[in-house]
Parts: C-alpha cells; structure tokens; sequence
C-alpha cells in the first residue's frame, strides 16, 4: 500500500496508536482528518501534525456517526483509506452481574457496532475509488483473552471475524481490508484499569510499534502483527496471557 497521497480519516486519531497512524500518514505526504470526543487532544494533535482535519465527534453515538461520515464525504470526494482505531477497554468483574456491565462505557457500542457502522456508512463510497483501503485495529487480546478485560476480549474477537468476512466480501473490488493486530502497547487506553491491578508493564512504547504497522501496510499485508505475535495463531488457548504480553511480542 502506498501511503502517500492519500485522504485518510482515523477515529480516535488524537492519541495512541491512532496518532501514531496519522503521524505517519502525514509523513507520507497523505491527507489526515482525526476524529475524536477529547477537543483538548484534537486540539493538541492539529497542533503538531499541521494541516490535518480534526473533527469532534464520539463515534459511539450512531447519530454522530452519521454526520461524520456525511461531513467526510462532502468535504472530502477523495477520501480513500478508513482507519477503524477508536476504542475503549474496561476491567470488569463478571461475578457483579449487570450493574458491573453497565457501570461504565459501551465498550461493545464503540468497540464493535461503531466501526461496522461506519464502515457501511462509507463502504459504497470506496468502492468507486481507483484504490480505497479499510483498516480495522483490532487486538492480540481478540486471540488469546485476558480474564480482566472479558468484554473488550469479546469485541476485538468480533471485528476479525467481522473483517475476515469483510475482506472476502470485498474480493474483486479495489477496497484492500486490512487488520492491524496491536500487542500491548503503552497508551491511554484503560490507564485507570492498569493503575488499580498495579500493571508494571504497561506495553511498548507507539513510537516502537508504528514501524512494524508502516511496514506491514507497504509489504501489502493482509494482517499485521508485531514481532512473534503471529504465534497467536498456533498457540493453544491454554497458553497463559503472560505470554501475549511479553514486550518481544
């Protein structure tokens, strides 16, 4: 995949992974439009990636789905590459029934419904591109689950089924599916979770991980892990999470 040229819309673009994505999209020469529900972290990224697009919007509410994507494709007739990266993670304890559920974000809504959505509200759209690109993160977690975080394990399992099939719907159009599967990387993500199961290790650094990402995307790869984290393919699943969160992986 040729990173350069290209219009480029990342949900959650504003920190993490998903600001290491546009750092190097824009490198790359391409357009950038971020989206996210944090103005201060909008604020922040259009400040150091100059000329990039930052729009406000929590794509876990299906109304503001809808006018990002109307707002994209009116401002944007180019627009070619959707980076799926928004999501949420909670520690939760299953033994507390429904009110635990309920007691936070819907990591399901965000994590699983929002990025199928969009991609529906933008899939006709890239089909009529000369080349388009739809790019899902998903997890190692997907893979092998760790007990603490038991519906975000659920929803990144989902969206590589769900880009599995996406990707053979697709086969005959120029829309390349690709999944990006992350191992623990250090972001914001659930920063109160960690905290209170007192997580020493927090994952590798972003400025460590986008490489392999950048790479994968221009060897064209259909699924992209992060050193030996192909290995989750193979592995049993009585394989301790401690080997998933090795830093190697």
């Amino acid at each position: 995949m040729d990173l350069s040229k290209r219009t480029v819309l990342i949900t959650g673009g504003s920190s993490g992974i998903g600001f290491g994505l546009a750092d190097a999209f824009h490198k790359a020469g391409s357009r950038i439009i971020i989206c996210s529900r944090d103005p201060v972290r909008l604020e922040k990224a259009g400040k150091e990636l100059p000329g990039i697009t930052a729009i406000r919007c929590d794509i876990g509410v299906p109304e503001q789905r809808e006018l990002l994507a109307e707002e994209v494709l009116r401002r944007f007739p180019d627009f070619d590459v959707l980076v799926n990266n928004a999501g949420i993670q909670r520690h939760i304890d299953l033994k507390k029934g429904l009110d635990e559920i309920r007691s936070g974000g819907d990591e399901i809504g965000i994590n699983f419904t929002a990025p199928v959505e969009l991609t529906s509200l933008f899939v006709r759209h890239l089909i009529t591109r000369p080349t388009a690109a739809i790019i899902n993160v998903t997890s190692g977690l997907g893979f092998m689950p760790m007990p603490h975080t038991p519906i975000y394990n659920a929803t990144k399992a989902a969206m590589h089924t769900y880009t599995l099939a996406l990707r053979q719907q697709l086969k005959g159009t120029l829309v390349k599916v690709v999944e990006i599967v992350p191992p623990m990387v250090d972001t914001g993500l659930n920063s109160e979770g960690r905290d209170r199961h007192r997580m020493k290790f927090r994952g590798i650094s972003v400025a460590d991980y986008i490489p392999t990402v950048v790479k994968g995307l221009e060897e064209d790869m259909d699924i992209i892990f992060h050193g030996e984290g192909r290995n989750i393919l193979t592995e049993p699943r009585g394989v301790t999470e401690t080997s998933l969160l090795d830093p190697k992986w």
